[in-house]
C-alpha cells in the first residue's frame, strides 16, 4: 500500500532521513518510535506531502506521490502534533467546516458526524461550546474526529495522547481500536511504549534518520531467545 524506497531529506548541511525504506500493508498499524530528532516527524510529513524528498521515492498503491500528491491526499487522514481548530468555532462548526474542506457529500454530512461524534465521545453539550472552551485533551480528540471525516484510507497520528488527561487518552485508544476493526491503516508515532506495545502489530524504529529496527509484534521483542519489552529493546538498540 504505502512503500518509501531509499529516501533522504537534508537541512542545509544537516541530514535528518538517511535511506529510509520500508513498507506498510493495507490494514497494519506501525508504530514508529526513536528520539525527538530520529526523523519520525520529517517521515510523515514527507508521506502526507507537506515536506519533498531529496531524493528516493514514496509509492501509494505504486504512485509517486511526489509527482502525483492528490494520489494520497484524498486517502490521508494527518493528525500533526499541533492542534489544527478553529477556536473561535463551535465543536460542530468545526466538524461542518471540515467536512465540506474534505468534499463529504452533503447527503452524508451529517451521518458522518454523529459517527465521528460517537468515536470521540463528544455529546451536544460539547459540540455547542467554543473550541477556545476545550481542554487540552478535548481539543486533541476533536482534532482527530475531523482528520476521520472522510474516511481515510490511511490515517497518521503523531503522539496523539501526549499531556492529555486519562479519560481523553482513554478515548483516543478506544477510537484506534474501532479503525482497527474497520480495516484502517494507521500510522502511530509514539513516546508511550506500552501504548506501542498494544496498539500496533508493527514497530519501526528510528536513530539518526535511518530506521534501525522493522519487526512484527511481539516478535521484535524476542531476541536471541530472550523476552524484552518494548522499553528494553528501545534502550538496548541505544536509542536514547
Amino acid at each position: 500500500m504505502l512503500q518509501l524506497v531509499h529516501v533522504q531529506k537534508s537541512y542545509k548541511q544537516h541530514k535528518v532521513i538517511d535511506d529510509l525504506s520500508f513498507t506498510i500493508q493495507r490494514g497494519e498499524i506501525v508504530g514508529f518510535i526513536g528520539p525527538n530528532g530520529a526523523g519520525k516527524s520529517t517521515t510523515v510529513s514527507m508521506i502526507a506531502t507537506l515536506v519533498r524528498p531529496d531524493s528516493g521515492e514514496i509509492l501509494f498503491h505504486g504512485e509517486d506521490i511526489v509527482k502525483h500528491p492528490n494520489r494520497i491526499r484524498r486517502c490521508l487522514g494527518f493528525v500533526p502534533q499541533d492542534i489544527a481548530l478553529y477556536e473561535s468555532l463551535t465543536g460542530y462548526d468545526n466538524l461542518r467546516f471540515w467536512a465540506e474542506a474534505y468534499h463529504v457529500e452533503s447527503k452524508f454530512v451529517k451521518e458522518r458526524i454523529e459517527k465521528i461524534c460517537e468515536m470521540i465521545d463528544f455529546n451536544d453539550d460539547l459540540l455547542k461550546k467554543k473550541v477556545k472552551e476545550y481542554s487540552g485533551g478535548m481539543k486533541r480528540r476533536l482534532n482527530i474526529g475531523v482528520a476521520l471525516l472522510h474516511q481515510p484510507e490511511l490515517v497518521i497520528l503523531d503522539e496523539p495522547t501526549v499531556g492529555i488527561d486519562i479519560q481523553s487518552r482513554k478515548q483516543i485508544l478506544n477510537a484506534i481500536q474501532l479503525l482497527r476493526k474497520e480495516g484502517t491503516t494507521i500510522i502511530y508515532i509514539g513516546h508511550y511504549m506500552e501504548e506501542v506495545s498494544n496498539l500496533c502489530d508493527r514497530v519501526i524504529m528510528m536513530s539518526h534518520g535511518k530506521c534501525i529496527l522493522d519487526a512484527a509484534l511481539p516478535d521484535a521483542l524476542t531476541v536471541n531467545n530472550k523476552t524484552f519489552t518494548l522499553e528494553e529493546l528501545y534502550e538496548n538498540l541505544n536509542c536514547n
